[in-house]
């Protein structure tokens, strides 16, 4: 199937087939055929097993291609060693999605590897794309599709909404959707993917992007191979202007890390994917209320414009709790206007505040009239991008006048309104109606209400910020005649490498066994860094590799002896090619890294600290290749970036140099992606004037 096959046949089936189908209704094979009839479904449903000519008062044909008719998608359930089989008959009869119910595959070890790589090879060969297998199936709720097994076959009364949603648990995913939708989140389309053989979470949420019924997509995932696309799903997020949540879940360290690199030593998974989400928009959650929340505020389709809130509440303490939030998740309360105060104070009484947040006390709330002149005069302030109303606990009719107000308001603006509230329901049906028919969100804590608004303003200034960046085109540079094999390199090689591509390193001489150093050192000024050459000794430091500050060609001589002895000692089985004679380098210390993850791909690193990186954890990733904005923001998210504008009277370091340098390896690092295993420039010099890299380290696959 080529990249353009329309997905509506998956999202919006026209006729279902049931590969596998079962007489008995509670079994796995059978709860499709159950759920499909009660939900609605308009489309033709057509029964596959050959041990039957009929089933459930219909016709059951012997194998999709029997059916002699076209169908959109099937629906397969029987055991793993026939799902192969079964694709192949999709592909036969021109059935182009499949939703492979059936476990037994990798996740179960064994045999079930060798079938999941069959029936991936099998899916691309019959042109058929498969969501699963082992995966509890897809809910498309304006289809009345519920293709699905397990608790959510019989959930056929879901509310209808604009969330679409993808996970790789489809009992926890679908969890997830029943206690969203608890609380008031209507929903589209909903896929467990399961093994993510063929379709993967970051493709399916670009399929979701392109739905036009789609406001809002969130994922639920533990990884994915197909990683590196979700930097892709961000931008479209950003471009459509439809954002898109991600819960990731196993965020330890995966695997066991290299022992010779100090950048696979600091990196995680989590890292990893927390990166791409800064780099390209993708919003990152950690449960189901920021779901809801964020949801809530989308589903309104009013823009933040900025990161000014304005908030309005009957209680003081209300007031107080969400301008902290606010502060915390960076958003601003900047003070109203003059003429925003002065029109507040003639309505507010003088036991209330007429400042952000004001406190309009409940007796505005008793008068619909005060209560929309107020929330018209805070709405007509340009300092002002969103405006919170927190209403307590209040009930009955004074609920029902402060929606009434509210939602007229509302009607007036285009800037975001919601309303914090934890009225019960059942003693406020009216107001509630009220709200949600003017599409104003109510969310019920001013923490909660802070934390979404926060985030929708984030994205509008992602939209503006990492909208139009693309990821550069790495040019081709005479490479480096890089060894066969998986080794790693020694410091001088290592450097070769870096200053192929580009990269500023310190100037040296390598000095063999026999070799003259007065000869070697002509052309360097001291003083000198003195350091073991050897592809088996990668932290030199560790053996007394290293001598610093040698002022002259004798101490060189000395200080090769020392080195050379110490790494003996320590290493003897080691080869040792020499010394290494570098210039000293001057200026704040950084380390950047590269490992080439296998669902990213090449990643950079930076941390400061030098060699206390480890110590400090004081580091920011971003995928590889990228440009001079992202090396920019990556400097400006370490913990001390302060430190670059010079402190205790040092100078400013050069940061442009610094950002140069980053995007330098990070297309380095995509030219040798197919070799590079991962990578240190630690530390890295960054001076007044330029940087350079005092030391590396670059290990092969």
């Amino acid at each position: 199937m080529t990249a353009a096959a329309p997905f509506d046949q998956l999202f919006s089936p026209r006729s279902i087939a049931i590969i596998g189908a079962s007489q008995d209704l509670v079994r796995i094979s059978g709860q499709p055929i159950r759920a499909l009839k009660a939900a609605g479904f308009k489309g033709a449903i057509h029964l596959v097993n050959p041990k039957y000519p009929s089933l459930h008062g219909q016709p059951c044909f012997p194998t999709a291609a029997a059916i002699g008719k076209p169908v959109d998608l099937a629906i397969v359930a029987v055991p793993a060693a026939g799902v192969s089989e079964a694709i192949r008959d999709c592909g036969r009869a021109g059935i182009r999605f499949a939703i492979v119910l059936t476990a037994g595959f990798r996740e179960a070890g064994g045999a079930g590897v060798a079938l999941e790589a069959e029936l991936k090879l099998v899916a691309l060969q019959s042109d058929v794309r498969v969501i699963g297998p082992n995966c509890q199936g897809m809910v498309a709720v304006p289809a009345r599709v519920w293709a699905c097994f397990g608790s959510i076959s019989e959930e056929i009364d879901l509310k209808q909404g604009e969330v679409s949603c993808v996970f790789q648990s489809g009992g926890f995913g679908y969890a997830i959707v029943n206690l969203a939708e608890l609380q008031g989140v209507g929903f589209r389309t909903c896929i467990s993917s399961g093994n993510e053989t063929d379709m993967t979470s970051p493709e399916i949420l670009e399929a979701f992007l392109d739905d036009p019924g789609t406001k809002i997509a969130f994922a639920v995932m533990e990884g994915t191979p197909d990683a590196r696309r979700l930097l892709d799903v961000g931008r479209k997020a950003l471009a459509t202007g439809k954002p898109v949540l991600i819960w990731k879940s196993a965020n330890t360290e995966a695997g066991a890390k290299a022992a010779a690199s100090h950048t696979a030593n600091m990196t995680g998974r989590a890292d990893l994917f927390r990166a791409a989400f800064r780099q390209s928009g993708l919003i990152e959650v950690d449960d189901v209320e920021p779901i809801v929340d964020i949801a809530k505020l989308v589903a309104q389709g009013r823009r933040a414009k900025g990161r000014r809130i304005g908030a309005l509440s009957i209680s003081g303490g209300s007031g107080i709790v969400f301008a902290d939030r606010c502060v915390r998740e960076g958003l601003e309360l900047p003070p109203f206007s003059p003429k925003t105060v002065a029109a507040l104070k003639k309505i507010i009484p003088a036991f209330g505040s007429s400042e952000n947040p004001a406190d309009v006390t409940a007796g505005v709330f008793n008068d619909m009239s005060l209560l929309t002149k107020t929330l018209d005069i805070v709405l007509e302030d340009d300092g002002i991008d969103q405006l919170t109303i927190m209403l307590a606990s209040i009930p009955g009719l004074p609920a029902e006048r402060a929606a009434e107000a509210i939602a007229a308001a509302a009607a007036k603006t285009d800037k975001p309104v919601h309303v914090a509230w934890s009225g019960r329901r059942s003693k406020s049906e009216a107001a509630y109606r009220i709200l949600e028919a003017a599409e104003v969100p109510v969310i019920p804590t001013p923490v909660r209400l802070a934390q979404a608004a926060a985030i929708l303003a984030r994205f509008e200034a992602d939209r503006a910020r990492l909208g139009s960046r693309k990821a550069p085109v790495v040019a081709a540079r005479k490479a480096y005649e890089l060894p066969p094999g998986a080794v790693t390199l020694s410091e001088a090689e290592s450097k070769a490498v870096l200053a192929a591509h580009g990269i500023a390193v310190t100037r040296e001489a390598t000095v063999g066994a026999g070799e003259s150093y007065i000869g070697k050192l002509a052309r360097l000024s001291p003083p000198f860094a003195v350091k073991v050459l050897s592809r088996d000794i990668a932290h030199k430091s560790d053996v007394g590799g290293v001598k610093l500050g040698v002022r002259d060609v004798i101490g060189v001589e000395a200080a090769a002896i020392e080195v050379i002895t110490n790494a003996r000692r320590a290493k003897p089985d080691a080869k040792i090619d020499g010394v290494l004679v570098s210039e000293m380098a001057s200026g704040l210390e950084v380390l950047i890294g590269v490992i080439n993850d296998p669902a990213f791909g090449p990643t950079v690193a930076l941390g400061l600290g030098g060699v206390l990186t480890e110590v400090l954890r004081d580091v920011t990733y971003r995928i590889a290749p990228f440009g001079l904005e992202d090396a920019r923001d990556m400097i400006a998210e370490l913990k001390g970036a302060r430190l670059f504008a010079g402190y205790r009277g040092q100078p400013a370091a050069d940061t442009g140099a610094l950002a140069r340098m980053l995007v330098d390896v990070s297309a380095m690092a995509m030219a040798l992606k197919d070799r590079l295993a991962e990578m240190d420039i630690n530390p890295v010099f960054v001076g007044p004037k330029g940087c350079v890299a005092a030391d590396a380290l670059v290990v092969l696959k």
